[in-house]
């Protein structure tokens, strides 16, 4: 899932500091950088994250804050700051993590993990079949099929015929927690219970699903940095 990202800071170097360490961590994710709340708000987009400096002339972050709630955003807000004692005034306005500068990598990684973990729990999918179209939850979908010129969605509790390619699901549910293992499998990292030489052992499957010998590696490579990336957030 690409999220779309805010970072707003009158410093630049912050600003492409985190923008440096986003794209390193998640290069599918859309990053927007501001230099002011005032222009973050006048923006009118809406992001499911957004790193916000409290410490801003003219509108500080607090007060950006308190007005993107007032209007009903529900984005995850991550602020930034040298003063830890802002930190109380921050939760008034449902801050999801606060983090101090200079910006630890080791914290910054497990804040953006645990927020990613966050969103994506919440996000729905809408997959359109004949006649009718079924809400998934993204966490909920465990493989998906090619079959014909579309695709079976396994999910926890049941399956959703999409008229979608497999191709179009890769680029829709993005990489960070789905990998292609096979030409007509794709497979959500959250669901792997067993890795074998040619099938993968997946939770809510009664059949294995085949896994390429080519991508074997690439997949386990992957698999680990998943497992090690969410197992703080636990």
């Amino acid at each position: 899932m690409r999220l779309n990202v805010a970072v707003c800071d009158d410093e630049r170097i912050i600003c492409n500091e985190i923008k440096n360490r986003l794209y390193g961590m998640f290069p599918d994710y859309l990053v927007d950088i501001y230099d002011s709340g005032t222009s973050l708000l006048e923006s009118g987009k809406y992001y499911d994250l957004i790193f916000l400096d409290i410490e801003m002339p003219n509108m500080n972050g607090m007060v950006t804050a308190e007005q993107l709630r007032e209007k009903d955003h529900g984005e995850y807000i991550i602020f930034l700051t040298s003063h830890s004692e802002y930190m109380p005034e921050a939760f008034k306005v449902k801050a999801f993590r606060f983090l101090e500068k200079p910006i630890d990598g080791m914290k910054f990684f497990e804040a953006l993990s645990c927020a990613e973990k966050e969103i994506l729990s919440n996000e729905k999918i809408a997959i359109k079949e004949k006649g009718r179209t079924t809400l998934v939850s993204y966490n909920d979908i465990v493989c998906i099929e090619a079959y014909g010129d579309g695709t079976f969605v396994y999910t926890k509790y049941g399956i959703v015929v999409s008229l979608k390619s497999l191709k179009y699901w890769s680029d829709r549910l993005g990489s960070e927690h789905f990998y292609q293992v096979h030409k007509s499998y794709l497979v959500a990292f959250r669901y792997v219970k067993n890795i074998y030489a040619t099938t993968i052992e997946l939770h809510y499957m009664k059949e294995r699903v085949p896994v390429s010998r080519r991508r074997l590696s690439q997949f386990k490579l992957l698999f680990y940095d998943y497992v090690k990336r969410n197992s703080r957030c636990l």
